[in-house]
Parts: structure tokens; sequence; C-alpha cells
């Protein structure tokens, strides 16, 4: 596969993957012949299998992104891996969390019987968040690694730096804006679990997601991986969005997924500076030393409509119209963005 197809990139701007991911022809194809097997042949032998190819799927998945694959699990969604991870931990743990964070991240740990505080989402949010934990009353950090409303990427070596200071402390992270869109080795990362949907950045349509768990947060959890898989995969598990997820990392690995990255960092970096130059983003967004390529945009309402008149998809968040630009997106789209926001400012 030299290539993935993408229809809608034909006659659209589309400037909304941290919305949803586009939904390549190839993978539609795979799907509906997934689908046709347990139509016309597959029937109960489509399920078994399915079964039969977890452990090789779940392989596939933890080479992709550098964990064992004992600890790595597909799951249907981030709403349900979140949730059934945290379901495993103790009660009465104290938890720190990003006002304005993602919803489904908040409300997991909020409709558990732990001790939730918050922090305002600010432009320098590492500090904010080392003075809380100065204070020692926090068990578990959770936040979203890129904030889904402002696109802040939380720092890296800021949470090595937190954990070698407080060994015992849980990060959590949701990956859903940040997985597909970065590279990752969670055994190499911070984070005792991150947990994500595969729907936006990494392309591989609804219906599936990945949990990645550290031993750390196994012995925590006095778990082993093993009880872990069968309260996973208890019952029936959706089968055509585990294999579209395989399908979608395959995809990206044969692409050269390092390339592709590349190639999204940098018009990220040129989107960067031209809408700080037409002043449509913060300062504290260039002078942050790395950002992702989700901004929001000052305006509202009526900039959104007038994109939309551009046949330029973006979406309301907030205060603000966020944009956001993946590796199949180019300069002409960037320049048909920066000429429309000039035409609306005049």
């Amino acid at each position: 596969m030299e290539n993935l197809h993408f229809p809608l990139l034909t006659n659209t701007t589309y400037l909304n993957t941290a919305y949803v991911g586009l939904m390549s022809t190839e993978l539609a194809n795979f799907r509906a012949e997934h689908e046709a097997f347990y139509l016309s042949q597959g029937g109960d032998h489509y399920k078994m299998n399915a079964y039969d190819k977890l452990t090789e799927v779940h392989q596939n998945f933890a080479s992709f992104f550098g964990l064992a694959a004992e600890r790595c699990f597909g799951v249907s969604s981030f709403s349900s891996g979140i949730r059934d991870s945290l379901s495993f931990l103790p009660d009465n743990m104290k938890v720190l969390q990003i006002e304005e964070d993602y919803p489904s991240l908040s409300n997991a740990f909020k409709e558990r019987n732990f001790f939730c505080s918050t922090i305002p989402m600010q432009p320098q949010l590492e500090d904010a968040i080392e003075r809380q934990l100065e204070k020692g009353e926090t068990d578990i950090l959770a936040l979203s690694i890129i904030q889904y409303t402002t696109g802040l990427l939380i720092d890296f070596d800021f949470l090595k730096r937190m954990k070698l200071l407080y060994p015992n402390l849980i990060i959590v992270g949701d990956g859903t804006q940040f997985l597909g869109a970065h590279e990752f080795e969670f055994d190499n990362s911070p984070f005792d679990l991150v947990v994500a949907s595969g729907y936006k950045w990494l392309l591989a349509g609804f219906g599936n997601g990945i949990v990645m768990i550290s031993s750390s947060f196994l012995n925590r959890a006095q778990l082993s991986s093993t009880a872990m898989r069968e309260r996973f995969f208890q019952g029936h598990f959706n089968i055509l969005g585990m294999a579209s997820l395989n399908f979608a990392i395959d995809s990206l690995q044969k692409l050269n997924f390092p390339s592709l990255i590349q190639k999204k960092t940098d018009l990220g970096l040129k989107a960067k500076i031209r809408l700080t130059e037409e002043g449509y983003i913060p300062k504290w967004v260039s002078e942050r030393s790395e950002h992702s390529t989700i901004f929001s945009l000052r305006g509202g309402e009526e900039l959104h409509k007038r994109l939309e008149k551009e046949n330029i998809r973006t979406v309301l968040r907030g205060s603000g119209l966020r944009v956001s630009f993946h590796w199949y997106n180019t300069d002409q789209d960037l320049d048909h963005l920066i000429s429309t926001l000039q035409k609306f400012r005049s």
C-alpha cells in the first residue's frame, strides 16, 4: 500500500481531524469485506476467528505503541476503556484534574469514590501542576496529553521529572488527541495509564480504542494483566472496530509513520507562525517550546459560518474556533484558511 485515499479531500479543506478523523477508501473497503465475510460465510466463525486473532492483534498494537502486549488492550472507545481501567483502583484516592478538560475523562473520575480537585487551564500549565503536587495531596494526575480546546501539548520532560520527585504518583493520560498525531513509546513515557479512541488521529473509524497500562499501575491495583484482560474481553467485543484499528495501524506503518508525523509537524509550525502573525491565536502558543497542530482561533459563530461558506471544515470549541492539521493536509489548505481569515477581517 503506497497511499491512502480520502475522497472528502477532493472537494473540502478539512481542518477538523480533532473532531473526527477522515475515513480512507481503503479502510472503507476493508470494513465492507470484513462484514461481507460475516454475512455470507462467517456466522459463528466470524466471532471465533476474531478471538483467535486477539493475541496477534494486540502484539501489533503493542509494537506500534512501544510496550508489552500483555499490558495493551483494544477496547470499543475511550469512555469505556477509562472507566474499566479506573474500576481496578481503590476508592478515596486524591485526583488532580484540569478544568475544562475532556468531559468523558473528568466524569470518569467524578463517577467513582475519588476526591477530585482541579486547576484552571493556563498557558504555564506545568508550573500550576507542580505547585499543586508540592502540597503532597495528590495520588493521581489525570489530564489530556493534548488539551482538546486549546491544543496545548503537555511537556513530557516535566512529567518525567514529577515521576522522579513523586514516585507513587499515578499519571493518567487521555491520548485521543495525541495517538496517531505524534510518535509515542508508552514504556519510555511518564504515564501509568493511557487510554484513547481511534476515530480521530489514528484514522481507524468508529468503535475502537486502546488502553495501555504500566507495570506500576498493575502493582498499585494489585492486579494481573490476565485479570484485566478478562475484564475487557468478557462477553463479546467490537470485532469490526478492533479489526479497523489493526488495519489503520498497519497502514500507518506501511506509509512510514515517522515521515507522516514530520510532514504534519512541519505544516503545524507554518500554521502556528502564520496564525500568530494574523493575530488569530494567543502569544503563549508561540512561546511554548512545543505545541500540537490544534489551534483555537479568536472568533465565534460568524467566523465559523464564513469558513463553512468557503468549504473549510472547523468546529466551535470553548470560546474559540478550533482548527486542526493532520498529515493529509497541505500548504494549500493553510493558504486557503489564511486568505479566508484575511478577507473576513477586512
